[in-house]
């Protein structure tokens, strides 16, 4: 099974201000009213209940903590005109589970030499876990705890033991042998994506090929205290990959996210990212707070692409007491095609858009390359990303930024070359 790694035990009590809690077990039956007595089952029939407005704005739908739920949930323009829509859990012992992973059976069957292949579309019988995911574009296996990433563009360039390429049916496998049952598939989707005025808390995100958490036009939204995990390596064009714990794009308004922990990602564990378009030209109040994020390949991810204008940009955004550890060293490290100096814990590229974001009282500890990796004339840190009073700390003779002269021993001098740092 997928990590036993658990956050404190701390049951989400319904709030006597819902308006309507409905419970959700994966004991229950979707033909259910959704009480604590008679649950429902599945994540389609939340979504069902989102759709129909029996659940929306004020109200709270929890999942039983230590039980799967399948697949993933997006929720829709929440119907209701005050409160938020609250997903979280209850009971005791492990986080629920939105687990994405379609499970192999022992169905494989030999394509070719030393290649195996299973069906990957719902409803073919030949996998268990989330069979109603539409998608067959893999981002990556896992087999026996350890994730085997290397994804190849054609069955031809299968080489070793363990790569995969997949098609609009099925995925294929080079190994001597059938990779059997049990194997954890994860395909292009993302784990979780609310709406405005959702609050998401006490959730574990897992086995995603897309991003861990996707936040678009959204306003008025909490992620809180959820462990995102194993995320990512799926196509996002040609043949370039991706997957973040947590995305938020362009347009969204009023965001936070606090107190999770993101780990094992293909791209970067946070992001804040897009391209002006219409009327989503900016990230208002955007917060990332008192995360843990730990072998991602990035920490944090900043980029920007439109026409600089009044209201456009990153305004009042921040990324504050955040513990992030091990930048570059993601299940992905090793198999990406760009990796100079992109195991790095802050990544600013393209930002073409103003900026005003505060990154502060972080703990950056450990990377694979630098902390932080910049484009652009110089590669320095875009004006309006002010870092201060961050611990940074590095193996002995790293470099603080990518194609900089200074060594962390000179930490200091770098901080008063650039202006960055300062505190």
């Amino acid at each position: 099974m997928p990590s036993a790694l658990t956050p404190p035990a701390t049951a989400v009590v319904p709030s006597p201000a819902y308006a309507n809690t409905r419970f959700v077990s994966s004991g229950g039956d979707d033909a259910n009213p959704g009480t604590k007595t008679a649950p429902w089952q599945t994540l389609g029939r939340v979504r069902a209940a989102l759709d129909a407005g029996e659940v929306g704005r004020g109200d709270a739908v929890l999942l039983r903590r230590g039980d799967v739920f399948w697949g993933s949930l997006k929720v829709p323009v929440l119907k209701g005109t005050t409160g938020a829509f609250t997903l979280g859990s209850y009971g005791s012992g492990s986080l629920p589970q939105i687990n994405g992973y379609k499970v192999s059976t022992d169905a494989w069957a030999l394509h070719s030499p030393n290649v195996w292949k299973l069906n990957l579309t719902a409803g073919s019988g030949e996998f268990t876990g989330n069979t109603a995911g539409t998608s067959t574009d893999v981002g990556f296996l896992k087999a026996g705890g350890t994730i085997h990433g290397w994804k190849r563009w054609n069955l031809a360039d299968l080489a070793q033991d363990w790569d995969f390429y997949s098609d609009d049916t099925h995925v294929y496998v080079r190994l001597g042998a059938s990779p059997g049952a049990g194997v954890e598939i994860a395909v292009k989707q993302q784990g979780f994506r609310p709406a405005s005025n959702t609050n998401a808390s006490d959730l574990h995100i897992l086995g995603h090929g897309a991003h861990g958490v996707g936040i678009y036009g959204t306003q008025n939204a909490q992620i809180t205290d959820c462990l995102i995990e194993e995320i990512g390596g799926s196509r996002v064009s040609k043949t370039t990959r991706y997957g973040n714990g947590v995305e938020i794009w362009i347009g969204c308004a009023n965001v936070l996210v606090q107190g999770n922990t993101i780990r094992q990602t293909y791209d970067t564990g946070t992001t804040m990212q897009g391209s002006a378009e219409g009327s989503n030209v900016a990230w208002t109040d955007c917060r990332f707070v008192g995360n843990t994020i730990e072998n991602c390949n990035q920490s944090l991810e900043v980029w920007s692409r439109g026409t600089p204008a009044a209201g456009t940009g990153h305004i009042r955004c921040s990324f504050t007491d955040n513990d992030c550890r091990d930048a570059g060293f993601s299940w992905a490290a090793n198999i990406r095609p760009d990796q100079a100096g992109m195991g790095t814990h802050l990544l600013t590229y393209d930002v073409e858009l103003p900026c005003d974001i505060e990154i502060a009282r972080n703990s950056f500890v450990g990377a694979k390359d630098n902390f932080v990796r910049s484009s652009g004339t110089g590669r320095q840190i875009p004006e309006g990303i002010r870092t201060h009073s961050n611990t940074i700390s590095l193996d002995s003779g790293q470099k603080i930024a990518y194609q900089h002269p200074e060594t962390i021993e000179q930490l200091e001098a770098w901080r008063s070359r650039t202006g960055n740092g300062q505190g």
